[in-house]
């Protein structure tokens, strides 16, 4: 991890920040091949060794004062004590790197179990919004694809589309199957059964290697719901206005749910690709978008350049799950509707991943970005 600051030297206080009057702040790079100075990491093994604090599960490093029985930490001021085999491998320093830099890679013990060689596989899932336009789907499945190339020897895979309903692609067998849960229209309502009854897992994730023809030709099936389905199903919204039928909010509460009954077990962490061609407003987690302009109108302001604070906690409470679950969740909008960012983007920034906006279909570079 690369860490810069944007002063040389860190103020002593808050009060010294303040009085410089200067911006104060770190940039960081996770997973960074080499530190802010251009250094390698410092290699070495034994990392299930590393202590780690008691109070706030920070890892022992070099920045910590170091005694005979125990250890500080330098981000809560915790004392924690040393177990034995710590303290015989911190009897010789120079051996340890995590005692000489502050940067460093050290490698887990090969156990050579296949539960744990299943555990490192990594995890990527596509949540398609099918209450959309072809063009919108069209682009989607570029997007896919080019990811697909990308991804690594060993990647799982799974296809789940949503609108007022929630769909789950096996595509191991000879030809793609579809599972479909329908989503309950009411804000409080959660799917009537769990996604691991409907289909396991293991049948859902599919390894990319050997189903890519499979997932490919899963794409190419999909379809925009028909306004009479969304009609049917969506019924009356608010103040008798009809609704798109648009469920993303129970979409993903399920994947989440769905994913992390199995993290440390299927997978040690997720990725969730979540396109959305508007914004949802169909079940839990729908959004208001009528408030755009109304709540600005009567004060005189643009609404086009006013920061709107988000409408609920909804999504941003759904990123502590996906945190707990071991999941990341990108979300790629397509949309030149008012889509209600302010509230969508916790589920995205909070869980780890990025929040991406396209105002048109014809100018999006999503399968670039992908």
């Amino acid at each position: 991890m690369a860490v810069r600051a944007t002063v040389s030297r860190f103020p002593i206080d808050a009060d010294a920040q303040e009085n410089s009057g200067l911006p104060w702040g770190v940039s960081v790079t996770p997973f960074a091949s080499k530190d802010e100075n251009g250094r390698p990491p410092a290699y070495g093994s034994d990392a299930h060794l590393l202590p780690r604090c008691e109070h706030c599960w920070a890892y022992f490093n070099s920045y910590c004062d170091l005694e005979h029985w125990a250890w500080t930490c330098a981000l809560c001021g915790t004392l924690n004590g040393l177990s034995s085999k710590a303290i015989a491998r911190f009897s010789n320093p120079e051996s340890c790197p995590e005692m000489m830099s502050s940067f460093i890679d050290l490698e887990l013990p090969d156990e050579g179990s296949g539960g744990e060689a299943m555990q490192s596989r990594p995890v990527y899932v596509a949540a398609i919004d099918l209450s959309s336009s072809e063009e919108f789907l069209e682009l989607t499945k570029s997007a896919l694809l080019a990811a697909l190339e990308a991804l690594g020897p060993g990647s799982l895979f799974g296809l789940a589309t949503f609108s007022h309903k929630l769909g789950l692609y096996d595509v191991q067998g000879p030809i793609p199957v579809v599972k479909n849960v329908f989503i309950p229209p009411d804000t409080e309502g959660a799917l009537p059964i769990e996604l691991e009854d409907v289909m396991p897992l293991l049948q859902f994730l599919a390894p990319v290697e050997t189903c890519k023809d499979r997932i490919e030709a899963a794409l190419e099936t999909l379809r925009p719901t028909t306004s009479w389905e969304r009609t049917t199903a969506a019924g009356q919204g608010i103040d008798g206005i009809l609704m798109g039928g648009r469920g993303f909010g129970v979409a993903m509460e399920a994947l989440l749910n769905y994913l992390g009954s199995e993290y440390g077990n299927i997978f040690a962490l997720a990725r969730i690709f979540a396109f959305l061609s508007g914004p949802p407003d169909y079940g839990a987690g729908q959004l208001d978008t009528r408030r755009y302009g109304e709540q600005y109108a009567s004060k005189g302001e643009d609404a086009d350049r006013a920061l709107l604070p988000e409408q609920t906690p909804f999504y941003k409470e759904l990123a502590a799950v996906a945190v707990q679950a071991g999941v990341c969740v990108d979300i790629f909008a397509v949309t030149n509707e008012y889509t209600d960012l302010a509230s969508l983007k916790f589920l995205s920034i909070e869980s780890g991943g990025s929040l991406c906006f396209y105002p048109s279909t014809d100018d999006s570079t999503l399968p670039q970005d992908m």
